[in-house]
C-alpha cells in the first residue's frame, strides 16, 4: 500500500487498522489475459489495467475516522468521520468464497464509497462497527466532563 493514509492522519490520530487485499481477486483476469492474449492483446491489457488498480487502492480505520482511497488516474478519496458512517455493507461472490475476499461498501452522508478485494471483510467491518461505538462513547465522555467543569465553575462563584 501506498503513503495516502499515513499521510493523511490528523492531530491524536492514530491507525486502528488497516484492509488487507487479496491479490487472488486478480486470478481470472489474469488467466483470462494470457489464454485468450492471441485475441487482439485486449485481455492482457485488461489485466495489466486492473492489476495497477488493485495497487492503488488503500482504506483504513483510525481512532476518529475511515480514510480510503481508490484510483490511479480518477481517484476516489474517503475521509469520514467515524460518526458520520451511515451504513457499513459487505458482499461476497463466488469467486471471493473460494479465495476469502470481498467487497466493502460504506455510505456516508457524502456518498457511498466501494473498495473490493478486501481479506477478512467481516472482521474489518466488526471492527469498524466496535470503532464508532467507542468514539461514540469516548465523545459522550468528553461531553459529560466538559459538563461537570461548567457545573463546578458556576458552584464555585
Amino acid at each position: 500500500m501506498s503513503k495516502y493514509v499515513e499521510q493523511n492522519l490528523g492531530k491524536n490520530e492514530v491507525i486502528v487498522k488497516k484492509a488487507d487485499r487479496n491479490g487472488l481477486f486478480l486470478l481470472s483476469t489474469w488467466l483470462k489475459g494470457i489464454l485468450l492474449c492471441w485475441l487482439l492483446l485486449i485481455p492482457t491489457i485488461k489485466a495489466i489495467i486492473a492489476t495497477v488498480q488493485f495497487n492503488h487502492v488503500e482504506l483504513a480505520i483510525t481512532n476518529k475516522r475511515v480514510v480510503g482511497k481508490t484510483g490511479v488516474v480518477n481517484t476516489k478519496a474517503l475521509d469520514a468521520s467515524l460518526n458520520k458512517i451511515q451504513n457499513v455493507s459487505v458482499t461476497q461472490k463466488l469467486g471471493g468464497k473460494i479465495f476469502n475476499y470481498s467487497t466493502i461498501k460504506i455510505n456516508t452522508a457524502a456518498g457511498e464509497y466501494q473498495f473490493g478485494a478486501i481479506k477478512h471483510a467481516d472482521a474489518f467491518k466488526n471492527m469498524l462497527m466496535a470503532q464508532i461505538d467507542q468514539f461514540d462513547e469516548d465523545r459522550m465522555k468528553q461531553q459529560a466532563d466538559q459538563m461537570a467543569q461548567a457545573m463546578a465553575g458556576v458552584i464555585n462563584r
